[in-house]
């Protein structure tokens, strides 16, 4: 290869010629590589129009706008440019690896706070496409070795207007698909059918959170100009407070009313634990004993899936359990949490009721800035591991250090917000060493004995992943021993569920092949349990997902709100059953509609991706700072078809 560099350079005064052709080449080839080595990523086909003429657009305008510059300038062009789209498409395929989606600018708001689950497993990427990324940066530095002094012609003019010219040639094709994509009086997401659907090209480009779909339906770099531009919010039309008035009141018609369940818990405490990365495959007599029997002695949720809306996962889940509301992806600013009004979250409800509030982490407060977040939601504290007195912030039984904290003995009822830290990723390496190290030789029998058979990198994530959960495991049987010991548990009801998925195994087939599914919608399938406070053992089939677990609990402790104004409906209740997915999918355990192609229930589809559409726009728009005003009497209402 250095040889065949070294002759290039030799002739290139007379291959001059080529250097622009070579670099518009390269721009489009390494779009392509992109999209055939993800095609199972969407349905729109390799050759498509869309991504065809936005890719060939924009590799024309760069190319023509590098070529109006001196050789020097052209060089340093080709190499600044040539080095970004690498960059960008090694980023892509990391973050595919991650989270399963490619990256998106607005992820950068949560960047920092995932930094620490780094592992060296998610650069390994697909041979093929390492192959591309190296032949796209090869004929980026050809065409750079190639660039000459271009040759003086009689007329000067000539090749600067050529290069103008070409420039504003390729924003034809640019601005064409734009103005068909893009509605020119924005998304309509009512009709007199109610009718909101995802799946739409339009409605899709429009919104721009799916990032899969949207890299195969524009190419790499119009999904990076248009995804930059969604996520600084320059193109954001938030819907107006007399929209989200109307919807709510909507709403209305179509949640559950009171049940059996209602008020059952009224006045007992609650300690809401979400467990970090605690899958479903974890959970067994054998690994966790103590999570397995409140699963078995408590109201067990069977069919419960957590949805990741956005790519910080252990967030997402937070704030939609505590708020009723789903985080939008498309660049909302992580601050909207720590000054929005949330009148009705789930810590602030309590509080009106006389509880005492407070939420407990290992970690500092700086991340996901829950110093601020917290108190805003409704806690009167967040406590970290200083404040619990541990001495290692990654070992979730010296959480019991804090028990004092968290289940107070004054004479008043208590709502404790517990996360938990040691099921958290990486599964290898030294960082989370010492949570597995006391129960990695049970962990590694257990595997062994299962007989699953996979590489041997695999079954040490495998094994590392259910150590992990051991030590969050003990922690839930000492805090129950604890309860019992001081007669709280008659009083106090445990509400667990998990963050997200087991995700920090890189290998998606892997994880599939043990947690029992085939990909999506089983990926999200995760435990969630209610046990003590006298609750009869029971396991609830119905489908459901972390939107409907506020709800549930609002409904349980009989707390007064207004229940439209949630996103997700009462387990307990009559209506709901389908669980909600990113992107306008949906599964209800007999169909699933994965948010293209062919659906069996447009309807549904309709009412769902409406319901997360104005949830989004609620936390957006601030919603209930200018209060919850009702529809004036004989003023028309919207009616929306109920699932």
């Amino acid at each position: 290869m250095l040889n065949f560099f070294r002759r290039v350079w030799g002739r290139r005064k007379e291959l001059g010629f080529l250097s622009l052709p070579l670099f518009f080449t390269a721009l489009i080839f390494m779009d392509y590589a992109l999209r055939f080595v993800y095609s199972f990523t969407g349905s729109v086909r390799l050759l498509a129009k869309f991504p065809f003429l936005f890719t060939g657009g924009w590799a024309l305008l760069i190319t023509a706008l590098i070529s109006l510059l001196p050789k020097l300038g052209r060089r340093i062009a080709m190499g600044a440019v040539g080095g970004l789209v690498g960059f960008l498409a090694f980023l892509h395929a990391v973050m595919f690896n991650i989270f399963g989606h490619f990256f998106s600018f607005h992820d950068m708001n949560f960047a920092g706070d995932g930094l620490e689950a780094f592992s060296w497993a998610y650069l390994k990427l697909p041979k093929k496409y390492l192959l591309c990324i190296g032949i796209f940066l090869g004929l980026v530095t050809l065409a750079i070795c190639l660039c000459q002094r271009p040759r003086p012609l009689k007329k000067p003019w000539i090749r600067p207007a050529l290069s103008v010219s070409l420039a504003v040639l390729s924003l034809l094709p640019i601005y064409a698909c734009e103005q068909i994509l893009a509605p020119k009086e924005g998304i309509v997401l009512f009709s007199s059918k109610g009718a909101y659907n995802p799946a739409d090209n339009r409605e899709l480009y429009r919104l721009f959170t799916d990032s899969n779909r949207c890299m195969k339906l524009t190419g790499l770099y119009q999904y990076t100009f248009r995804n930059l531009i969604t996520s600084l919010g320059w193109n954001r039309d938030t819907k107006s407070i007399r929209e989200l008035d109307e919807f709510y009141a909507a709403r209305e018609q179509e949640i559950s009313g009171d049940n059996e369940m209602t008020g059952l818990l009224e006045g007992k405490n609650l300690i809401m634990i979400m467990m970090e990365s605690i899958d479903t495959w974890m959970v067994s007599e054998d690994t966790t004993p103590n999570l397995y029997r409140l699963q078995q002695e408590g109201v067990s949720f069977q069919n419960f899936y957590t949805p990741l809306f956005i790519s910080a996962a252990t967030f997402n889940t937070e704030i939609i359990s505590q708020s009723g509301l789903i985080p939008p992806p498309d660049g909302a600013p992580s601050g909207i949490y720590s000054t929005n009004s949330f009148p009705l979250a789930l810590p602030r409800l309590f509080a009106d009721e006389g509880y005492q509030v407070n939420s407990f982490h290992s970690n500092n407060g700086v991340y996901y800035s829950r110093f601020a977040i917290h108190p805003n939601l409704g806690f009167s504290s967040y406590h970290n591991f200083k404040a619990m007195g541990m001495d290692d912030h990654k070992l979730d039984t010296q959480l019991m250090n804090g028990f004092e904290l968290f289940a107070p003995k004054e004479n008043q009822p208590f709502y404790s917000f517990i996360i938990t830290f040691s099921g958290h990723g990486p599964y290898d390496g030294d960082y989370l060493w010492k949570v597995a190290e006391p129960h990695f030789d049970k962990a590694q029998a257990y595997v062994e004995a299962s007989g699953i058979q996979s590489t041997e990198e695999n079954l040490y994530s495998y094994t590392r992943a259910l150590a992990q959960a051991m030590e969050t495991d003990a922690f839930i049987g000492l805090l129950v021993e604890r309860l019992e010991k001081e007669g709280l548990m008659e009083d106090t009801v445990l509400c667990l569920y998990a963050d997200h998925y087991g995700k920090y195994i890189p290998d998606k087939e892997f994880l599939n092949q043990i947690k029992g599914g085939s990909g999506e919608p089983e990926l999200y399938h995760t435990p969630c349990l209610l046990y003590g406070g006298g609750l009869e053992p029971r396991q609830v089939e119905k489908y459901c997902c972390s939107v409907d677990l506020l709800p549930t609990l609002l409904n349980l402790f009989g707390l007064d709100a207004p229940r439209q104004y949630y996103v997700g409906d009462d387990i307990f209740g009559d209506r709901g059953g389908t669980v909600m997915l990113p992107n306008g999918a949906w599964y209800n355990g007999e169909s699933y509609f994965s948010g293209e192609g062919q659906d069996s229930n447009p309807e549904l589809t309709a009412n769902l991706s409406l319901r997360v559409a104005m949830s989004m726009e609620t936390l957006r728009s601030d919603y209930f700072a200018s209060s919850m005003p009702e529809l004036e009497p004989g003023q028309e209402q919207l009616t929306i078809s109920v699932p």
